[in-house]
């Protein structure tokens, strides 16, 4: 079963736009890496600048070999100026998968 990792982020409230299109260019680069097969980002409504980054990948050692890779650091670098804090990573293993596939 595949597995997700999830970012809870806080950015600069101000900055959400600017913050949502590096996301954007990021997810192009990942999209490239053996095993990753997708991201989404979450803004929570009450919340301004509160995010969760969503990242679906056929194995764990998959991701913690990108993450560990400097091609992460290149690929996410347009993002990291808008954190405010450190994130939480948290992952989860996909159990029952949607029926929609």
């Amino acid at each position: 079963m595949t597995v997700r990792m999830m970012l809870f982020s806080t950015v600069d409230a101000a900055r959400e736009q600017e913050f949502e299109a590096a996301f954007g260019k990021a997810r192009e680069r990942v999209a490239t890496m053996p095993g990753h097969i997708r991201d989404e980002l979450l803004r929570l409504d009450d919340a301004a600048g509160s995010y969760v980054l969503i990242s679906e990948w056929e194995k764990r050692e998959q991701f913690t070999a990108w993450l560990e890779s400097p091609a992460h650091d290149s690929m996410t670098a347009e993002m990291r100026p808008f954190f405010l804090r450190p994130s939480e990573m948290r992952f989860y293993s996909l159990r029952v998968p949607s029926p929609r596939g």
